[in-house]
């Protein structure tokens, strides 16, 4: 290979080596954030990741890339990760507004069903853990109205003997549509 050509490549490799580092310090990719999105409907405008300082993101990007070929462990390291983010979001919301212990949703009218949602709800079904369906995997597989959200708190052992309102039940059901 002539003095050109191995110039030319070495370039070449400079430049790949410097824009993968350059995409690993801005943490999360394209293709992280597609994972985010079809499996738990979050995006990059979503509290729990737009609030990430750059370790974070990088670190989230850890526990999505490093072991997707183990999609059962991928989800569950994603899903920890992010209700530890949401549990932080929320502790700082609560901190400088007496009126919510989480940051309000953009739609004000299912507002109730996330306020009812995160005192009850969100630990298990905010992103989902092994044993229950994230919020975004209920809302795409059906229609949820009250009467489907009491079956399910009355039929599911792990979540009696939780009961609350028609309204509260409605309301409920209105913030689970909303991540379609």
């Amino acid at each position: 290979m002539s003095r050109r050509r191995l110039r030319m490549a070495a370039v070449a490799a400079a430049v790949a080596v410097a824009f993968s580092a350059i995409a690993y310090a801005e943490g999360l990719t394209a293709e992280d954030f597609a994972y985010l999105q079809k499996t738990y409907g979050v995006t990059s405008q979503s509290g729990a990741i737009a609030e990430l300082t750059p370790n974070e993101q990088r670190a989230l990007h850890s526990a999505i890339d490093d072991i997707k070929s183990y999609p059962e462990a991928r989800d569950r390291e994603v899903q920890r990760y992010l209700w530890l983010v949401y549990g932080r979001e929320c502790k700082h919301w609560a901190e400088a507004h007496a009126d919510h212990e989480c940051s309000p949703v953009a739609n004000s009218e299912l507002e109730p069903g996330k306020e009812i949602s995160d005192r009850i709800c969100a630990e298990c079904h905010l992103f989902g853990t092994d044993t229950a369906p994230s919020y975004h995997r209920m809302a795409n597989e059906r229609d949820w109205d009250q009467h489907k959200v009491e079956h399910a708190l009355h039929h599911t052992p792990a979540m009696v003997p939780v009961t609350l309102t028609p309204e509260m039940l409605r309301r409920l059901a209105a913030y689970i549509n909303s991540f379609k």
